[in-house]
């Protein structure tokens, strides 16, 4: 499918975001991930403790995976992609990684603490998976 667009005008990227615009749309998948807090008392409560997280390695730290997601939440707010987590199928090693990594260890470590108090609803954590995807424009940006 060949799409055309004319008189659009990209939007000004970083050079960090026009990095991870480029890796998104050379990858074959892009997974990413919420990290949320769940409860077995009440199947409708949900509570996201990280969003768009992806992981270049189970050793990420905190403050590596707000600084990319922001990136990714910055890339979705302008149009250039789409952060999906409606998954139906997925490629499972793709998302072991997140099982396995030191700041989700700390979020179950986290709900397993709360859960042994009186009140709080809380008691696990749960990987959301999802993917991010170049929209038409993000595409036209990379072209650019």
């Amino acid at each position: 499918m060949n799409v055309h667009i004319c008189h659009t005008v990209s939007p000004e990227l970083t050079a960090e975001e026009a990095a991870l615009l480029r890796e998104i749309g050379q990858s074959r998948r892009y997974p990413v991930c919420r990290f949320e807090l769940r409860s077995t008392r009440e199947e409708e409560l949900v509570s996201t403790a990280l969003n768009a997280v992806h992981l270049e390695s189970a050793q990420d730290t905190m403050d590596i995976i707000k600084a990319r997601a922001a990136l990714l939440l910055k890339l979705e707010e302008k149009g250039l992609i789409v952060l999906y987590y409606g998954l139906k199928t997925f490629v499972k090693s793709d998302y072991q990684m997140y099982h396995d990594s030191d700041v989700f260890a700390q979020l179950c470590q986290l709900a397993q603490e709360g859960a042994k108090r009186e009140g709080y609803l809380f008691d696990y954590a749960f990987v959301k998976k999802g993917i991010a995807v170049l929209t038409v424009r993000g595409k036209y940006a990379l072209s650019k």
